[in-house]
């Protein structure tokens, strides 16, 4: 499912597949897929299979089959922490689709070696610019309307018998809006919301849109 959404003059469509695209730029936003997050599990002696991260890759590749963009960016937390062997599965999927650029905003888990990165096709920067927006990995401040990942975002709603369920959410507010982890293999962090907080939350294929 998806939902078109106008911010600060520009329409963004939200994909309850946790991906954010930008139909003028043509450009596909996701955020911390954590990918050899299973790997460095496995490595401290806990079966995670390899499986959770192909999930992941094969659902951007029908995202990207589907929106046809220019360009990806991947908001920090694209791979989990050292080297491993799903490195190298990643670069594989790249190979699929060099036709696109692919760049990677670092994040506080982006901690490869410099020349690990040097001989992928991926772009690394630490920020990017493209008016009326800035990207990030966390918030930070800026003239610009700021996107990040980061804290994965999510939200607690409340049925009946007191039963809940805890799930993941786009948070936008007035000067910065922040995506939920792209990966499966991720834990979900509550928000606090402020009066007129736009939430999209993500429950399987729907998007429920809630305005605190």
């Amino acid at each position: 499912m998806k939902k078109i959404f106008k911010l600060k003059t520009e329409e963004l469509i939200v994909d309850s597949d946790r991906a954010l695209f930008w139909p003028k730029e043509r450009l596909l936003i996701i955020s911390d897929i954590h990918l050899g997050k299973a790997g460095h599990f496995r490595k401290h002696g806990l079966a995670i299979p390899q499986q959770v991260h192909l999930a992941d890759l094969n659902r951007l590749s029908q995202l990207i089959s589907e929106y046809n963009p220019l360009e990806v960016f991947f908001l920090g937390d694209l791979f989990h922490s050292d080297l491993n062997a799903e490195w190298a599965m990643f670069e594989d999927w790249l190979d699929d689709f060099s036709n696109i650029r692919f760049t990677l905003v670092l994040g506080n888990h982006d901690v490869l070696d410099p020349s690990i990165y040097e001989k992928s096709p991926l772009h690394i920067i630490d920020e990017a610019i493209r008016p009326p927006f800035s990207f990030s990995h966390e918030k930070i401040t800026s003239p610009y309307y700021n996107l990040s990942g980061h804290i994965h975002p999510g939200v607690r709603l409340q049925g009946g018998a007191r039963q809940g369920l805890s799930l993941p959410c786009f948070y936008f507010s007035v000067s910065f809006g922040i995506l939920p982890a792209f990966g499966d293999f991720t834990g979900i962090a509550k928000i606090t919301t402020r009066k007129n907080d736009i939430l999209f939350v993500i429950a399987e294929d729907q998007i429920i849109e809630v305005v605190a």
